[in-house]
């Protein structure tokens, strides 16, 4: 996906053109309220959510577990793709979880804040 290209342009040509089994959107309370309206209509139709508290004392293994889990729980495979919707926390944490995850799943970056862009 080309860098700084627009999110509702971009998500629906990264969908066609790369096969997914599912797509979880990975988010916090504040930005499931504020971002997630704005691309819901791009995602694929049938993807699932997962919402962990924001902050940075929430970026621990505990979290981890917690999206794990719910990995396992929606029968995600290595043909899942990981959406995180968010700053620093929901990057970090959606992109060391999708790595770990089954020997690794996809993800993308929906970053939402200037410092999780660079």
């Amino acid at each position: 996906m080309p860098v700084f290209q627009p999110v509702a342009e971009a998500l629906p040509e990264f969908f066609i053109n790369n096969y997914h089994t599912q797509s979880v959107v990975l988010a916090d309370e504040n930005t499931k309220k504020y971002c997630y309206p704005l691309i819901k209509e791009v995602l694929p139709k049938k993807h699932r959510f997962i919402q962990i508290k924001s902050g940075e004392e929430n970026k621990n293994l505990s979290t981890c577990t917690q999206i794990w889990q719910q990995l396992t729980d929606f029968q995600c495979d290595r043909n899942t793709l990981v959406i995180n919707l968010g700053g620093g926390v929901i990057g970090d944490m959606g992109g060391f979880c999708a790595a770990t995850y089954n020997r690794g799943i996809d993800f993308v970056q929906v970053p939402t804040t200037l410092l999780a862009q660079v």
